[in-house]
């Protein structure tokens, strides 16, 4: 496996610059970004274990890939194709792949789960250009020769990447093979997007300041209902970095909790995903960090508001009592399994070696970065008690946890007449006894006018 970063992303952009340039990866890769349509790379890669992909993110940019040890070659042959190539596309690619993006987004439009998903994005992060989801009528104002330019200058410079290559490799075959191709890769005359971490440009984006919970509604064949509450974390001080390492653990436990809550004592869903981002903020050395944890699970659509209140309760009595004893060490017992099968698989030494570089204390030595790592690690794991537990879910959740927090319930679109009948008594529960009799009075002209026209048909006939 193999993985390469550089800093500078689209958090770079300007607003005007924004939806052509974060088209760029889309466009790019319709047309190939390795110097060959992908049809015809597919047909070359055939029989070979080897791909590269890439990505453009808020703060980085960066190239990953997978393959067998015996096709290392062809998969450093991807990267220094990567950057050598410059996407170029005539008139008619042009017109095929703004074809085949305007029907692949089109397509997400009509998916519910997106529109979920988009609404939650918007809500929780601001209607901020950045996160405004791209619709098919937006794909007019993209200008796709600025797109694949700016995905080629992504791409363009060795020399602001580091490169991390962990597997089954021999050190004597693969090191010839990484000069080769890797330091092969020639260094344009003038840097480019060659950006210092600690002078990135922030993300603009705001959590709402209280409580907000809405309804997204879809035309679904089966129905099906989706649940995401979110609350916002703000890590400060000069120990954010074991603050890191407490968000893990409550995570885990506020999953565990919340699954006892839900499944096995109401049996109303099968499963519950406590997730975390931490990337709100920029890369820094000094800097917060910033993000949220989210509470997901599906259920049916008549129980979603009541396994919500059930969610937060449960939340709310691990931060007023704190967790039990056994609550603790099952949690430690899960981290350490995790820990421990993790250091079997390539995939958590490619991680765990990224980190490192991308530590705020990486100074240009890997391994006392490492070292950081795993003394944050065991000095959070030897304090957890039942009592810094509820101290850090009282310090890193809103307290009470009641007090700010969004929930997203995606549901079934309703029938038309089931629709109004919503809305009606919706809007008795917010008019109150002016609005019933509104609503009444609206109701009896309806009726009254429903009966006139009735009886006028009548006397025609």
């Amino acid at each position: 496996m193999t993985s390469g970063f550089a800093y500078g992303g689209l958090s770079e952009l300007s607003e005007t610059d924004y939806l052509s340039c974060s088209m760029g990866s889309t466009i790019a890769g319709e047309i190939g970004v390795f110097g060959y349509k992908p049809s015809v790379l597919t047909d070359m890669l055939a029989g070979k274990r080897a791909e590269v992909g890439t990505k453009v993110g808020a703060y980085m940019r960066s190239f990953s890939g997978d393959c067998s040890p015996s096709d290392l070659e062809t998969a450093l042959q991807l990267v220094y194709q990567l950057f050598l190539t410059s996407v170029m596309p005539g008139d008619e690619e042009v017109k095929l792949v703004m074809q085949m993006t305007k029907e692949a987004i089109k397509a997400q439009e009509r998916d519910p789960f997106t529109a979920f998903a988009n609404r939650v994005r918007e809500l929780n992060y601001g209607k901020s250009y950045f996160f405004k989801p791209i619709r098919a009528k937006d794909l007019k104002n993209v200008d796709p020769i600025k797109s694949c330019q700016y995905f080629d200058s992504c791409f363009k410079d060795p020399s602001t990447f580091s490169v991390v290559i962990v597997g089954n490799i021999e050190p004597a075959i693969a090191l010839p093979l990484i000069l080769q191709y890797l330091g092969g890769i020639p260094k344009p005359d003038k840097p480019v997007m060659h950006f210092n971490r600690d002078e990135l440009k922030a993300l603009p984006f705001t959590f709402p300041k209280s409580v907000v919970r809405e309804v997204v509604r879809s035309q679904m064949v089966e129905a099906q209902c989706s649940v995401q509450i979110t609350f916002p974390v703000d890590l400060k001080g000069p120990h954010v970095m074991e603050e890191i390492h407490f968000v893990g653990f409550l995570s885990k436990l506020l999953e565990t909790r919340i699954m006892q809550v839900l499944r096995f004592k109401h049996g109303q869903i099968y499963s519950v995903n406590v997730s975390v981002f931490l990337g709100g903020n920029k890369p820094s050395r000094t800097g917060n960090v910033r993000g949220d944890i989210t509470v997901n699970f599906s259920c049916d659509p008549d129980s979603s508001w009541r396994l919500v209140g059930l969610s937060l309760d449960e939340m709310l009595c691990l931060q007023e009592q704190g967790p039990s004893d056994l609550d603790v060490s099952t949690i430690l017992e899960i981290e350490q399994r995790a820990y421990e099968n993790g250091l079997q698989e390539n995939g958590y030494w490619l991680d765990r070696i990224l980190r490192g570089y991308q530590s705020r204390f990486y100074a240009g030595d890997l391994n006392v970065s490492l070292k950081a790592q795993d003394e944050w690690r065991n000095k959070v794991r030897s304090s957890l008690t039942k009592v810094t537990m509820q101290e850090a879910l009282q310090r890193i959740l809103p307290s009470p946890c009641t007090k700010q927090y969004t929930v997203v319930v995606l549901m079934p679109k309703l029938p038309r007449l089931q629709r109004l009948k919503s809305f009606l008594f919706s809007g008795e529960k917010r008019l109150g006894i002016e609005g019933k009799v509104l609503i009444g009075t609206t109701g009896t002209l309806v009726l009254a006018a429903f009966w006139w026209k009735y009886s006028r048909a009548r006397n025609v006939t």
